[in-house]
C-alpha cells in the first residue's frame, strides 16, 4: 500500500545524516555536489569550489555535481513541488487522480514547449538558461523512469607559480573529476525508487538508494547503511543533478553566444565565445563575488534538447577562464561537462543484500525536552 509523500520536513529527536557520521566530503546535508563549506551556491560544474577558494589549502570537495547544495542565482531554476503519492481507493478516486496526472503533465510540457519556442525564435543565454531550468520534478512527470549520467572535469593552474608564503592562500594545480550516475525508476505518483551514485577521482564517493520510505546508504569503500527515510533531501539532490547543464552555461553566460536550430523531434545548440562581454549575466549572491572579477576566455560546446518536453538529452560544454584569487593573482581554469539523460521503460532498483542500521547520537537536550513536555502537559491539566 502506498503511502502519502510528505510535504513537510521530518524532524527527529536524532541527530542523523543521510550518508554516514564521520565522512569528511560527501556527506554534509544540502552539501551534495562541487561545492566546499563556506561557497554553498557554488555547487555545480559552473562554480566548482576550485573557484572560490583558489590556491588556497582546503579544496576538497564537501559534496560533489550536481554537480549538486543550493539552487542557482540570477536564471535559478524555478522549484516545483512534487507529485503526491496518494493511497489507493475506489475506481472513481483513481480515475480522477489519473486525470489530475495528465493534466499536470500537459501543463508542465506546454511550459516546456513554450521555453523552447523562445529559445528557437531569440537565441541567446537568457533564453537557454529558461529552457534549462526545469528541475527534475519536470523529469520525473514528463520521462517516468530515466537514466542521467554525466562527468565534469575541473581543473585550476596558476598563471604564475609562487612559492608559498606564510599567512598567504596557496597557490597549486588542482584538478577534480566528478562522475555521477543517477537511475529513476517510478512512474508519475508511484512511491520513490531512486539510485544515485557519485564518485571523484580522489577516491571520495558515496551512493544512495531509495525505496519508498527505506534509505539506503554508502561510503567509498563501506558497507551499506540503512534507516527510514526522515528528510526530503533527497529532492535536493536530484534538482541538481538536473541542473548540471545549466549551471555551467550560467558560468559562460556573461560571454556567451548562443545558435539554435531544430533538428526533428530535438533541438540543436551551439555555444561558442561572444564577441563582448555583458556584465549584467554574471552571476551575483553570496559565494559568487569572484565571478564579478572573473574572465571567460572560451566557450564551445553542443547541447541537445527535446523538442517536447524541453529536456536536455546530452550535453557536451567546455568554458575555460581566468580567476583571481583573494591576492589578486590570476589563475586559469577549465570545466568539462559531458552529460546524458534518456528515458527508459524499465529501471530495477533493488535493495542491498547485506546492510547495517545507519549509527545514531542522541540529543540530550532534544529527549529532556520531549520527556519534560509531556509531564508538564500532565501538571497543568
Amino acid at each position: 500500500m502506498t503511502r502519502p509523500a510528505r510535504k513537510t520536513p521530518r524532524t527527529t529527536s536524532r541527530t542523523r545524516c543521510l550518508l554516514l557520521p564521520g565522512a569528511p566530503a560527501l556527506h554534509c546535508p544540502g552539501a551534495p555536489a562541487l561545492h566546499c563549506p563556506g561557497a554553498p551556491a557554488l555547487h555545480c560544474p559552473g562554480a566548482p569550489a576550485l573557484l572560490l577558494l583558489a590556491g588556497t589549502p582546503a579544496l576538497l570537495l564537501a559534496g560533489t555535481l550536481a554537480l549538486f547544495g543550493l539552487a542557482a542565482c540570477g536564471d535559478s531554476p524555478a522549484e516545483v513541488t512534487d507529485e503526491i503519492v496518494v493511497p489507493a481507493a475506489d475506481s472513481s478516486a483513481i480515475d480522477t487522480r489519473a486525470g489530475a496526472l495528465a493534466e499536470a503533465r500537459e501543463q508542465r510540457s506546454t511550459r516546456a514547449r513554450a521555453g523552447v519556442d523562445a529559445l528557437l525564435s531569440a537565441p541567446g543565454p537568457a533564453t537557454l538558461l529558461a529552457a534549462l531550468a526545469q528541475g527534475h520534478a519536470d523529469a520525473r512527470a514528463l520521462l517516468g523512469p530515466h537514466n542521467l549520467r554525466y562527468k565534469a572535469t575541473f581543473v585550476l593552474t596558476p598563471e604564475t607559480p609562487t612559492r608559498p608564503v606564510v599567512d598567504q592562500p596557496i597557490q597549486q594545480d588542482q584538478r577534480i573529476v566528478d562522475d555521477l550516475v543517477l537511475a529513476w525508476g517510478s512512474q508519475p505518483g508511484e512511491p520513490v525508487r531512486l539510485h544515485l551514485s557519485q564518485q571523484t577521482d580522489k577516491g571520495e564517493g558515496r551512493e544512495v538508494i531509495i525505496l519508498d520510505e527505506q534509505v539506503y546508504t554508502r561510503l567509498a569503500h563501506r558497507g551499506w547503511h540503512t534507516r527510514p527515510l526522515d528528510s526530503e533531501l533527497h529532492w535536493v539532490w536530484l534538482d541538481e543533478a538536473q541542473h548540471c547543464v545549466h549551471d555551467l552555461v550560467e558560468l559562460a553566460a556573461p560571454a556567451l553566444a548562443v545558435t539554435a536550430q531544430e533538428v526533428g523531434d530535438a533541438v540543436e545548440v551551439t555555444l561558442q565565445l561572444a564577441p563582448a562581454v555583458d556584465p549584467a549575466r554574471v552571476a551575483a549572491g553570496y559565494g559568487r563575488e569572484w565571478r564579478q572579477r572573473t574572465e571567460i576566455a572560451e566557450v564551445s560546446g553542443t547541447i541537445t534538447l527535446d523538442r517536447n518536453s524541453g529536456l536536455w538529452r546530452s550535453a557536451e560544454v567546455t568554458v575555460r577562464h581566468v580567476v583571481r584569487d583573494a591576492l589578486d593573482r590570476p589563475q586559469r581554469g577549465e570545466t568539462q561537462l559531458t552529460a546524458t539523460a534518456s528515458p527508459a521503460e524499465l529501471v530495477t532498483i533493488e535493495a542491498p543484500q547485506v546492510t547495517s542500521p545507519v549509527p545514531e547520537r542522541i540529543r540530550p537536550e532534544l529527549e529532556r525536552q520531549r520527556l519534560l513536555g509531556g509531564l508538564a502537559g500532565l501538571a497543568g491539566s
